[in-house]
Formats: structure tokens, sequence, C-alpha cells
């Protein structure tokens, strides 16, 4: 029987603290000494620093409190990076981190985090999988520094617990989970925002617009908080589509921002976006919703040259086809949202990719050179996705994986 989450849940509230407007920054040397840190270590990718002056500013805010930084925490982050950057910011003596990107950038922060704090090869501190691939967490146990997150463009990663690298070694991804490494506080300034360019802002529009659709389709046995967090996300990123190409509108990018965080909170609340809640064995979130995030983000990992936005735009109707026998109920509240005009997976997927393509999102990933050959070890990345698949529940789906795949390459 099927347990009921709408009475019976567990929700845990984390400090966190946002700063969000036209000098949203200027906040930022009150936050550091309401914790008394005197030697910030800042994290951005290369281009950021070199084509903007949002470094710059605020380097000036830190003034003394300003340490040193690590300049290629970009995309594509992969340990050698994260190894490097940890022993930057301990030769420094830093006493806090400031990321300043979106979610490459926030990501690789905490595990620099992570790595300051632990000791051993960061292989040895990420999730292990058994012979039944299933994944454990290791226990990251030493005291973190505090991590500031200043966005330049939405990402759930803006206040997680875990995080993915790539091995440069191996090129297996390298996933982490550590509650210490949340923000302590974090920042939608207006400047930060516009640094982005708008293919950046339109990414963050079509991602939390699929991720709305994805999660308030088959919630009505969430509990209330969820129910609310996730009807949120829908007003707020069907309301963005028709504004995401006013490049100049900081607002909307905060807007995204804030439907990006309530995603997170989601999982406070004790809703499961991802895969099942830790301790079960249940199936929390509908399959179209994982397989299209373990795809996209195995995609995206292989070093295809396909984002992970455009893999899961390219995969959003395939996954319908795909997954949407096991979660009929997920698939008539989808048509319900779109206004589809047939409840059927073929029709809802048919309309939601129409709709991703009069927005201007591209669908096909045949037409940016990526091939069959080119995702021989994606399936083997995607069935090790801890969050997606700590059940193993996909490990015998394979074919309708493989279907997803065939469909855009």
């Amino acid at each position: 029987m099927v347990q009921d989450h709408s009475h019976n849940f567990r929700a845990v509230s984390h400090p966190l603290r946002i700063h969000s407007g036209e000098r949203a920054l200027e906040q930022l040397p009150a936050e550091l000494d309401r914790l008394k840190l005197r030697r910030a270590f800042v994290l951005c990718g290369r281009s950021l620093h070199d084509s903007t002056t949002l470094i710059a500013s605020i380097r000036a805010q830190l003034g003394s409190r300003f340490a040193a930084m690590c300049v290629n925490m970009g995309a594509d982050v992969d340990s050698e990076r994260v190894e490097q950057a940890a022993a930057m910011a301990r030769e420094c003596n830093a006493d806090c981190l400031i990321a300043v990107g979106a979610g490459s950038t926030t990501k690789a922060c905490r595990v620099v985090a992570i790595r300051m704090a632990e000791e051993g090869p960061l292989a040895q501190l990420a999730t292990r999988y058994d012979a039944n691939g299933v994944g454990h967490s290791v226990r990251l146990l030493a005291v973190k520094v505090p991590i500031f997150n200043v966005l330049t463009a939405a990402t759930t990663s803006q206040n997680r617990s875990g995080a993915s690298i790539r091995d440069s070694a191996s090129e297996r991804q390298l996933e982490f989970f550590d509650p210490k490494t949340r923000a302590t506080a974090v920042f939608w300034d207006a400047q930060a925002l516009l640094t982005a360019p708008l293919s950046l802002t339109r990414s963050a529009a079509g991602m939390e617009f699929w991720w709305a659709l994805m999660n308030l389709a088959g919630a009505g046995n969430e509990n209330p908080l969820v129910q609310a967090c996730r009807r949120q996300c829908w007003f707020i990123a069907n309301a963005a589509f028709p504004r995401m190409n006013d490049a100049q509108d900081w607002r909307v990018r905060a807007e995204l921002c804030a439907a990006s965080l309530l995603r997170t909170r989601d999982e406070d609340d004790g809703g499961a976006p991802l895969g099942v809640l830790p301790g079960t064995h249940e199936l929390r979130m509908h399959p179209i919703t994982r397989a299209t995030y373990m795809l996209a983000q195995a995609l995206f990992n292989a070093g295809t040259g396909v984002t992970q936005s455009q893999a899961t735009m390219a995969l959003a109707g395939a996954a319908i086809r795909a997954f949407g026998q096991w979660c009929p109920d997920a698939v008539s509240d989808m048509a319900d949202l779109l206004g589809a005009p047939s409840h059927r997976p073929g029709q809802v997927a048919m309309h939601l990719d129409d709709r991703l393509r009069n927005a201007g999102f591209t669908v096909d990933l045949r037409a940016r050179g990526l091939s069959r050959k080119q995702c021989g070890k994606v399936m083997e990345r995607a069935l090790h996705t801890f969050n997606c698949n700590a059940d193993g529940w996909m490990n015998d789906k394979t074919d309708s994986l493989q279907d997803m795949l065939n469909s855009v390459t």
C-alpha cells in the first residue's frame, strides 16, 4: 500500500540568509563580519573574471578580508582543479569560501570545502557503489568553512548538500554529500545576474519550466508544504517563459533564482524530487523525471559537448513516451498543466516538445553533432546517478532508457 505522505512527513528547516536586489552585494561584508570571518577565498570561472567587472567589485567589497582567488572553477570542473583550489585555500588560511557563478562553480565550491577539511584523495571521499549498483554516501565528519554563493544564474546548487565533479584520472563522476557544505548566505544581486549571457538565462528558464512541470505532476500525495513549493515554482516558471528574452530585466533572473531555491526546499519540506527518501524503497517521484535527469546528466558528463539543459529539452518528450506507462496520473497532470488536448503519453509528449520548440529551445541533438557512438558510456554513467537510482529501480529499465537515447541520436 502506498504511504500517505500528505499527513505523515518530516520537514527540516536549514538556516539560510538571502539577499536580493540592485545593491544586494553590499551586504557581503556584513555577512562575513557577522561570523567574524577575515580570510575569504573567491572561486569563479575564467570568463566571468576576465570579461566582467563583477569579481573586481566583489574584491573591492571585501577589502582586507580578501585572501586569494581561483579563477578556473567554471564549466566542467574536474578533481584536479578542485585539488588545486583546495590547496590554494589552505595555503592562504581561508576561513570561508565565496563562489561566484552558477551550478558548476557552486558545486565545485562544496567539494573544495570538503577537500580542505577531510584527509585522503577525493575518490575515497565520494559516494561508493556496491555490487548491486546501490550507492552509499561516505560520512564526512570534519568541520567545513562557511560558504557564500553569489549567483549569476538560477541554480538549485545554490543551497544543496550534494555535489558532483568529474574524476580527472578515471573520467568517471565523483559524487559527494555533506550537509555541512550548505551555503550560509546566497546573493541574487542585479549586477551579478546581468553578467550572465541571455543564452544562460534562457537555459535556466527552460530548466525551471521543465522541473516545475515534472514536480507538480503527480504531487497530489505530497504534504501541504511540498505542494506549496511546487505550485509556486510552476507559477514562476510558466510566467517567466514569455519574459525570458528581455536581456536587461534582472527581476526575471531573480525570480528564476527563487524558483530554483523553492525546488531545494521541496526536499527539505519532506518531498523527494528525485529518487526515494533515505531508508525507503518507495518510488516517490515519477520515473519520467528520473529517466530524463539521469540521461541528461550522463550526456553532459560524458563530454559529448551537449549541455545538461540541451539534453533535458531534447529528452523531455521521449521520456514521457518511454516511461509514461508507469505513471499515468503524472502524465494526466502534465496534460492539464500544459493544456494538451489528450492525456495519452504520446500526445502529451508532442505537446510539450512543440511548446519547447516554439519557445526557441533546441530539441534536435543530432544537429549538434551528437551520435550514437558517443553515447557508448552514457548508460553506465546514468545508472550510477545516485540521487535518481539509489534504489536500483532503473537497473532493469535499460531498454526504455535506450529508446530515449535512440530517439535523439
